[in-house]
C-alpha cells in the first residue's frame, strides 16, 4: 500500500521547482540580452583660437549638431564651454594645448576649436559719404585636437560666404563681433561645418580608438 506524501512536503517540492524554473529563465534572458551599450565619445566645442574668433560660431555649430539625429557623439554643455573659454588663454600657439587641457578636465575625448580664418570686411563710401556699403567674406573652420597629444589631428573648413549691406554712414562701423552681416554669415556657415563634423569625427574616433568600451 502506497503512503501519500505529506502536504507540507508537496508544497516544499513545488516551491523548489518554481525556484529552479525562475533561475533557468533568468539565465536564458541574460544569455539572450544584448551586451551593455557602449559609451559615446564626448566632444568639447569652443570658440578658438581667440585671434580668429567669430562671436557665436561655436554655439551655432553645436546647436546644429544637437539637432542631428545621426550624431554619434555627445558634447560638453555650451554653457560650461563659454565659461571655460572666457577664462582660458586660447591665443595662437597656446590655443591647441589649452583646448586639450579643457577637454581633459571635462573628460572629453576630443576638443574642437571653431574659428573664422577668413573674415574680411571692405567698406566703400558713397560720393557724398552719407552712406556706405559693407562687403563681408567669412569662412568657418574646425580644428580637432587630440587631448592626449595636444595635436591638431583634423581640420575642416566651410565655403567662404559673402554678404553685403548698405547703411547710413553717420555712426562708427561696428566691431566684427557685433557686425550684423558677420553674424548673419556665421549662422549661414555653421550648418555646413556642423555637417562636416558629424560626418568626419567618427573616422577620427576610429583612428584614435576612442569611445569603444570606455566607462564613465
Amino acid at each position: 500500500m502506497e503512503v501519500p506524501e505529506p502536504p507540507r512536503l508537496r508544497r516544499a517540492q513545488k516551491r523548489a521547482g518554481y525556484a529552479a524554473l525562475a533561475l533557468f529563465l533568468a539565465a536564458s534572458l541574460a544569455a539572450c540580452a544584448p551586451s551593455a551599450e557602449k559609451s559615446r565619445p564626448i566632444v568639447a566645442i569652443m570658440n578658438a583660437p581667440a585671434e580668429a574668433r567669430a562671436s557665436g560660431a561655436a554655439e551655432a555649430v553645436q546647436d546644429h549638431l544637437q539637432q542631428d539625429p545621426n550624431r554619434q557623439f555627445d558634447m560638453v554643455s555650451a554653457f560650461t564651454m563659454r565659461f571655460l573659454e572666457s577664462h582660458t588663454d586660447l591665443f595662437r600657439d597656446r590655443a591647441a594645448p589649452s583646448a586639450a587641457r579643457i577637454a581633459r578636465d571635462q573628460s572629453a575625448d576630443l576638443a574642437v576649436m571653431i574659428g573664422a580664418p577668413v573674415l574680411e570686411r571692405e567698406v566703400t563710401l558713397s560720393r557724398d559719404e552719407a552712406s556706405r556699403r559693407v562687403d563681408v567674406s567669412l569662412a568657418l573652420e574646425a580644428q580637432v585636437v587630440d587631448p592626449t597629444t595636444e595635436a591638431v589631428v583634423q581640420t575642416l573648413r566651410s565655403r567662404a560666404h559673402q554678404g553685403t549691406r548698405v547703411e547710413a554712414n553717420d555712426v562708427p562701423l561696428p566691431d566684427a563681433a557685433t557686425d550684423p552681416t558677420v553674424q548673419a554669415l556665421v549662422l549661414e556657415a555653421a550648418p555646413e561645418l556642423a555637417r562636416s563634423l558629424s560626418a568626419e569625427l567618427p573616422f577620427v574616433f576610429s583612428e584614435l580608438l576612442i569611445g569603444v568600451e570606455q566607462d564613465r
